[in-house]
């Protein structure tokens, strides 16, 4: 594909600010007028070393997403005299941790000045504070750190990530307007092919302009934030969907579904059909009050049974610490104040009862025969997650985010006296309505979903079925409730459990230390953290002991393991138990230049280049030594590594080796977006020729895109981590080879850039 010519004029360049790469200058050929030249990775972070005795999980590129000190960290002295009161006024929490952040955010890669305050909240144990990270005046989707105060304004903890790097600008102020026309059309359309939807009833509402590194959502390696509009879509029903489009290019990226004190107030639509969702199925506006606050049973069994089961919600979040109503209600201005809503009976066009219920942002919405005390429950706690955590309805977050509804959901279904909490309905979701059971929380496996992170269940969405596995691999967060609260024996852990009460406390907990990109790691973390500080305050009935049940549990559900399904491969080193090998050309790019390999431009070498404005960070290495990362930023250019010398392969069962990380961003291959592939070439002529390796023996070596069947063989995708290698050179012996690292970039690399990290190649031999 050539050069696009609708990036001409565009703000695609930064120069002024950007960092560049050692060794990566811009590869595309020299500029006409129809087309403009890629822009640079710039380096906004780079995650400090060390921190033993504070930061307990880094990632593979060196970020850290928790620290928690063994013991609470004073309050810097420049806020001594606001510390005291950090626990009772929102300001002093927020200024406290603001220092506070600063001392740690250099282990998370993070700027100071980038982090921005954005929530606070105080309750009986101290204070928590929400920041933000902000490039440019612009949110980084995902890129967040919540720091947890004591009562003194001593640190316990700090859980979140951030983007390290940027790639690309947003357009220059005179061509906004018309980006953001041709960006709202193309999350329309996206929005319409995916839900198979009429664009014609779709309404597309900007958000926000958003930097957006995948890297915070999924376990790929890497970190590098692109521009993005970020788009709420919504249309006919219960049609709720947000979309990502590239701020520059008006390339749609992704599109998701998002289906799924009191005061009351509940209405009736009495089968009336929703177009939207949204301002048509407002309860005090589109429709009156059927039973508000206070008043006697409607008749109605969906009004009262929803307005019973609203006050069992507020309740269940009552006991600990929060104000439903105050959180998450709404006021439409008609006289109500602001109120738990709800409107029931509602139906859409071609399903009248409407078998589902959902939370719209503002309020709940019901189709008639829905009304449990669970997914009243559930969809409230949707709206419990919006205003705290933020989880993203994507990836291991969403999943999460669809366990916290369910487990708060069940809380409030287990303690609210109800007929149906029987010992065969126990943590089980959707008893008694008219969907019927829909999960089991106990044993998420009976409905194909996994009950730990490494289980054969867990879904690889490589195809974006499920906003990346958000319903089912939420039995992993559902498994892990239950196994809490009740105890059980489990994948060889044998828990006592520690009741409800407490458990409701440690999950309210948990959820406000987490940022809306967590993993099930940040969970584990967030568990440990949220326990140990509740372990020290005697009022909250929490123990030491407790927290080893909770330790189990997260061991049992295997939280700190990466899922199973879908692991990058790792090829054998001999294929003969017990062979020995000899190495007859080994490197482990631990220094450039080394006399092995030569590089063109488009590479770099960690550890020796280590310096501002690169994007490597040394720990990101198979071998926690070094790597080279070669970064593909032209659609029609190439970058290449080669071996500087011939090695002659003397007889049979010799191989080249190697570790390899790549990412060429394949979920966006769902709009046809791809960055980049890879390929090893040959040369059995002292490199005057080269040929393409595919077609030779390998183990885990390169196929064909099934997307694009029509071109050669090549690593795509992303390996979402570290994987091995192996050629077989056996058919060489007598000959002298030399080896071509080499990255091409494909029809999109000018707006997100393709990377190769390459690690400890080896060619050798097995023998007996």
């Amino acid at each position: 594909m050539k050069a696009r010519t609708w990036l001409t004029g565009l703000a695609v360049g930064a120069v002024s600010l950007s960092l560049t790469v050692p060794g990566v200058a811009n590869s595309a050929p020299a500029q006409d007028q129809a087309t403009a030249a890629s822009p640079e990775v710039r380096t906004v972070g780079t995650p400090k070393a060390g921190g033993a005795g504070l930061v307990t999980k880094r990632d593979a590129t060196g970020r850290a997403h928790s620290v928690r000190p063994a013991t609470p960290l004073k309050a810097p002295a420049s806020v001594s005299t606001k510390a005291g009161r950090s626990a009772t006024s929102k300001p002093d929490a927020v200024a406290v941790a603001k220092a506070q952040v600063t001392q740690v955010a250099p282990y998370f890669g993070a700027r100071p000045a980038d982090l921005v305050p954005d929530t606070s909240t105080l309750n009986e144990y101290g204070s928590q504070v929400r920041f933000q990270q902000v490039i440019d005046g612009v949110e980084v989707f995902g890129g967040e750190i919540v720091t947890t105060l004591d009562k003194s304004g001593a640190l316990e903890a700090a859980n979140g990530e951030v983007a390290l790097a940027t790639y690309g600008n947003f357009p220059a102020a005179d061509k906004a307007d018309a980006a953001r026309t041709t960006a709202q059309a193309a999350a329309l359309k996206a929005v319409a092919t995916r839900g198979k939807l009429d664009a014609g009833k779709l309404t597309a509402k900007l958000k926000g302009p958003r930097w957006f590194d995948l890297s915070l959502m999924t376990r790929q390696p890497g970190s590098v934030a692109i521009p993005v509009y970020l788009y709420d879509v919504t249309g006919p029903g219960d049609t709720r969907w947000q979309a990502m489009v590239h701020a520059s290019a008006g390339q749609a990226l992704l599109a998701w579904d998002l289906t799924e004190h009191i005061n009351r107030v509940v209405c009736d639509a009495n089968r009336a059909i929703i177009q939207t969702g949204g301002e048509d199925v407002r309860c005090g506006k589109a429709f009156a009050p059927t039973r508000t606050e206070g008043q006697a049973p409607s008749g109605v069994v969906d009004v009262d049974q929803i307005y019973e089961y609203f006050g069992d919600t507020s309740d269940t979040f009552a006991s600990i610490g929060t104000d439903l109503t105050e959180l998450i209600g709404v006021d439409y201005g008609d006289g109500q104040g602001k109120a738990l809503r709800g409107t029931v009976r509602i139906c859409v066009d071609g399903a009248c009862p409407f078998a589902n219920a959902f939370w719209n942002g503002e309020q709940m919405a019901f189709g008639e025969g829905v009304s449990t005390d669970d997914i009243t429950g559930h969809e409230l706690a949707h709206g419990v997650t919006q205003h705290t955590s933020a989880l993203a309805y994507l990836w291991e977050a969403g999943a999460i985010n669809e366990a916290f509804s369910d487990i708060f959901g069940e809380f409030v279904d287990l303690t609210n006296g109800s007929k149906d909490d029987t010992a065969a309905n126990r943590w089980q979701m959707g008893e008694g309505s008219s969907l019927g059971v829909i999960r089991s929380m106990s044993d998420p496996t009976q409905f194909g979903h996994p009950d730990r992170m490494r289980s054969a269940h867990w879904f690889d969405d490589e195809f974006f079925q499920d906003n990346g596995g958000v319903h089912l691999n939420s039995g992993v967060g559902n498994k892990a409730a239950y196994l809490i609260a009740d105890g059980g024996a489990f994948n060889g852990q044998k828990l006592l459990g520690i009741g409800l009460a407490r458990s409701q406390v440690l999950w309210h907990e948990t959820q406000k230390v987490l940022t809306s990109g967590a993993d099930y790691g940040d969970l584990a973390e967030g568990l440990r953290a949220s326990c140990a500080k509740l372990a020290k305050k005697k009022k909250s009935g929490m123990t030491k002991a407790d927290c080893a049940q909770v330790e189990l549990a997260i061991k049992a559900t295997e939280m700190d393991f990466e899922p199973a399904i879908g692991k990058p491969a790792q090829a054998p080193v001999c294929d003969t138990v017990g062979a020995k090998t000899k190495n007859l050309f080994k490197t482990s790019f631990a220094s450039y230049p080394d006399g092995k390999i030569v590089r063109g431009e488009g590479w770099v070498l960690g550890k020796a280049e280590g310096l501002e404005g690169s994007m490597v960070d040394t720990s990101y290495s198979q071998d926690g030594d070094d790597s080279m990362l070669g970064v593909v930023t032209d659609p029609e250019g190439s970058i290449s590594l080669q071996t500087a010398n011939g090695t002659k392969i003397k007889k049979p069962k010799t191989y080249l080796r190697f570790t390899h990380a790549y990412n060429f961003y394949n979920v966006f291959i769902i709009f046809g977006v791809r960055t980049g592939t890879a390929t090893l070439e040959y040369s059995d002529n002292g490199g005057a020729t080269w040929k393409d390796s595919a077609g030779l023996s390998w183990k885990n070596g390169p196929t064909v895109d099934p997307n694009f069947a029509g071109e050669p063989a090549a690593w795509h995708g992303n390996s979402g981590g570290w994987e091995t290698s192996r050629l077989d050179l056996s058919e060489f012996t007598g000959k002298q080879l030399k080896f071509r690292w080499t990255g091409h970039g494909k029809d999109f690399a000018d707006l997100i850039p393709g990377n190769w990290w390459l690690d400890n190649a080896t060619v050798y031999t097995c023998s007996k």
